[in-house]
């Protein structure tokens, strides 16, 4: 993308031109390999195929893909040693549980539990960009939120949920422990939480973070309180903030709006050829695994190939869950809710003076992958 200084001078229609085509360019462009992606993804992936195939052998599949979300906490500091990860990992679960809490005991009250979306999102947005915890950044506690009051208005006791998502959480815990069987994550002496999670320094760029992922769950919920359906807003709300992501600028917010447009249009393509094929429950769980896995695979490498395949696992945990896998009907309306966030997430780097280039790592956590 063109550099964010020269967005707001002369030539400005050049520059704009020359950033749409290097975004559409990009869509044909695989960033070269960085650090091997497939453990974390080998995790995440067995994290989310075990609880569904507990829930398949005890005739319970919903509690299962419910308990599976617990894999959302596997890419949270995936760059850090894993004895590091495995202090912070359970404070990502912990987020993700008390989210489940708000938005099961919020769903009754459409007002509220709108409410209850910003305040999520912007918490969560302030925590992510002012401790620089980097991706996947407020995007699955707002899914969890989200998957949460859907459950709940379909008729699943609210304290069931949050004991089956909490169980999750727990699994996934207890799951990253065991790769330290190897001596060699030993070596590695993991630094105090107070230096892991250093006080925020509020510089320009995590301002303009926070104010941007504000922006979009104030006016994503209101769009869809007004022109959709209530139920649909945290989905409008999830499309906008991972395209502003944990970078400022307003390159990569124009690439990522394309990529997750793309990547969901892509997405539900696959979701429908799964519907059609009608998989076994144990084939689905095993799919969901895949699907998970290529997603932190592609991740830091492709971002619209990573969003087709984390669209289809999520369109399948929530209609799956509730009995509607395979309703043509609720496709159509996430290509709409991902293009009206998306556009919103786009329309907020606007708001913001043009912003020199970021400092590499500087809005994410300390590195060292083991």
């Amino acid at each position: 993308m063109a550099r964010d200084g020269n967005w707001g001078g002369a030539g400005r229609s050049d520059v704009w031109r020359g950033g749409v085509k290097r975004a559409v360019t990009s869509l044909g462009t695989i960033a070269p390999p960085g650090q091997p992606r497939w453990p974390i993804g080998l995790q995440a992936a067995i994290v989310m195929v075990v609880p569904i195939l507990v829930g398949i052998a005890f005739g319970r599949m919903d509690l299962g893909l419910i308990a599976a979300t617990g894999a959302f906490t596997v890419p949270y500091f995936a760059a850090l040693p894993r004895l590091e990860r495995l202090r912070l990992r359970p404070l990502a679960g912990l987020v993700l549980v008390v989210t489940s809490v708000i938005g099961a005991f919020l769903a009754p009250y459409p007002w509220l539990s709108a409410l209850g979306l910003v305040a999520v999102t912007s918490l969560v947005g302030v925590a992510v960009h002012g401790y620089r915890l980097g991706p996947p950044g407020p995007l699955f506690p707002i899914l969890i939120y989200g998957l949460s009051g859907h459950a709940v208005g379909g008729g699943m006791p609210a304290g069931t949920l949050i004991a089956t998502i909490a169980v999750g959480c727990a699994w996934a815990v207890v799951a990253s422990i065991a790769p330290l069987i190897r001596r060699a994550h030993w070596r590695i002496t993991p630094r105090p939480l107070s230096v892991l999670l250093a006080r925020p320094t509020w510089d320009r760029g995590a301002r303009e973070l926070v104010w941007r992922t504000v922006i979009v769950a104030v006016v994503g919920t209101a769009v869809s309180l007004v022109f959709f359906d209530a139920d649909r807003a945290y989905w409008t709300v999830a499309a906008g903030v991972v395209v502003i992501g944990v970078v400022p600028g307003r390159g990569p917010a124009v690439t990522r709006g394309l990529h997750r447009a793309v990547g969901t249009v892509a997405g539900i393509a696959v979701y429908l050829g799964i519907a059609e094929l009608d998989p076994a429950p144990v084939a689905l769980a095993l799919t969901l695994g895949l699907l998970q896995f290529v997603t932190e695979v592609a991740i830091t490498r492709h971002y619209a190939l990573a969003v087709t395949a984390v669209t289809p696992m999520a369109l399948i945990i929530v209609t799956a869950g509730s009995g509607s896998f395979g309703d043509t009907s609720v496709t159509g309306e996430r290509v709409l809710d991902t293009i009206v966030g998306c556009a919103i997430a786009v329309a907020t780097a606007l708001l913001h003076p043009a912003a020199p280039p970021d400092p590499a790592g500087r809005h994410a956590p300390p590195q060292g992958l083991d």
